[in-house]
This record gives C-alpha cells, structure tokens and sequence, in this order.
C-alpha cells in the first residue's frame, strides 16, 4: 500500500537529497569501521521513519539551525523505502539458496559454522577500544549470513588475512595450525560456488547499508533534538520516543549462568 509522505521541513539548505544520502552511508561505513552492528529490526526502523521526519517538521527552526534540515528527512525517508524493498526482495534469495545440492549445502554448513566459531570467539578476545579496530580487520560489522555462500566465502578469506596480521589474536583463540589449514580448504571449494560477488544481488548487504544509514540519520535527530528541546525536556522525550529501540552488544558481558540445585 502507498504511503503518503509527510510534509517535509520547508527551506531546506543547499543540501540535495542524493548529499544527506552519501552524508549518512558514510556515517554509518565509520560506526562499521568499530564493527558496530545493527541490532534492531530493520522493518521498525523503516516505519519510524515517517513520525520522525514529522517530528523534525514540527521542530524545523530549531533543528535546521543544527543542521537537520529536509534534505536529510527526505534522504531517510528514501532509505525507509530501500529497506522495505530489500526485505521483499529477500525471500526470494532463501528459495534459490534451498535449491542447492546436498553436497553444495552440507560445504556451506560447515564453512559457515566454522566462520562463526571464529568470529565469536575473535570478539570475546577484542573488548578493548583498540580491539574495535582488530575486530573489524577480521570481518566484523560485514554483512554475514550463513545461507549466503558469498558472505561466509568473504568471512572466511578476511579471517585468515586478518590471522597473518594480528598473530596475537590468533594464540588468544588457540586456533592450531590444522584449523588454518581446514579454513583455507574451506574457503577454496566454497569459492567455487559463491559465484562471482560483482554479479550477485546481493540483497542483505544492501540491506545492511541502508539501514545502518537510518541509524544514522536517528543518532543525527537524537543528538540534535536533545539540545533544541534541551528547554523542553517533556517535548524532548516525547521527539526520543518515536526512535525504535536498539540494542548494543558489542561490549556486552553475559553475566555467569546461576547453576540450578
């Protein structure tokens, strides 16, 4: 069902549609580079978009003198409309993904179990500020699915780049010579059916960044609505209210599981 655009800031600055865009996906490409990932169900942020640019037209004076004109509002409202396509997009992508061999699929489980294994316990070693950017070095923050063979590929070929740059990962995980070794068979005979990454849609990936820009474009309001409303501080959490939740867990420790009588 078509769904009528809010009315948008008027007199926006100089700032096209197409600039706020590039603004945002840049954003987000740095909030990746700390393997930040998104947390947050991509279709909520798409349908928060709509009361959110409301809430900027509401507050236009104050939030464009900071910076948050309608270029931006119509640049989110464009990444909304990009995310609902992708996630129709998407099952289709599943469909053609059952209809591999069995010989292709039982590859793929084990690289893509494998490849997580390895990304997770990368991330218990690299809890530091520093460890943000070794983390990234070994993939994370990429866009990884498990039925995509082109993803875990890619997720395997960064981990063993990244094993020959940071040797002191590789002795805090206690990865031995023969696990190397079964990850780079790995990625070699799942290479051969990844296909070729520049003529694969690849729907997540897109997802992925349009959705990290949407969070963008949320820290953006949420940052400049706290000081515009700062006077305010009902009307400034009603405005915060409309952001979908998300939730962090980079750095999140689990607390030690209570042993049951």
């Amino acid at each position: 069902m078509a769904r009528k655009n809010p009315t948008l800031p008027a007199k926006a600055s100089a700032r096209s549609a197409s600039e706020a865009r590039a603004d945002l996906v840049a954003r987000a490409a740095r909030n990746a580079e700390g393997a930040t990932l998104c947390r947050s169900d991509p279709l909520a942020d798409a349908q928060a978009v709509a009361a959110v640019v409301r809430a900027v037209e509401g507050h236009a004076a104050e939030l464009s003198r900071r910076g948050l004109d309608g270029a931006f509002c119509e640049a989110a409202l464009q990444l909304a409309r990009e995310i609902e396509h992708h996630l129709q997009a998407m099952p289709a992508a599943a469909v053609s993904a059952r209809v591999r061999s069995q010989d292709a699929a039982e590859l793929l489980a084990d690289a893509a179990a494998t490849a997580q294994a390895v990304r997770t316990a990368v991330l218990r070693v690299t809890r530091s500020s520093e460890g943000r950017r070794v983390a990234r070095d070994f993939g994370l923050g990429d866009p990884f699915s498990t039925r995509q063979p082109s993803h875990v590929a890619r997720a395997l070929t960064r981990i063993l780049a990244a094993l020959e740059v940071h040797r002191e990962v590789r002795d805090d995980i206690g990865l031995l010579p023969e696990d190397v070794q079964t990850m780079q068979d790995l990625a070699r005979d799942l290479g051969a059916i990844a296909g070729a990454p520049a003529t694969v849609s690849d729907e997540q990936a897109q997802l992925l960044e349009a959705q990290g820009a949407l969070r963008a474009f949320f820290d953006l309001f949420a940052a400049k609505a706290s000081l515009a409303l700062a006077a305010d501080p009902d009307e400034r959490a009603r405005v915060l209210s409309l952001l979908p939740r998300v939730e962090e867990r980079r750095h999140l420790r689990r607390e030690p599981t209570r042993a049951s009588g």
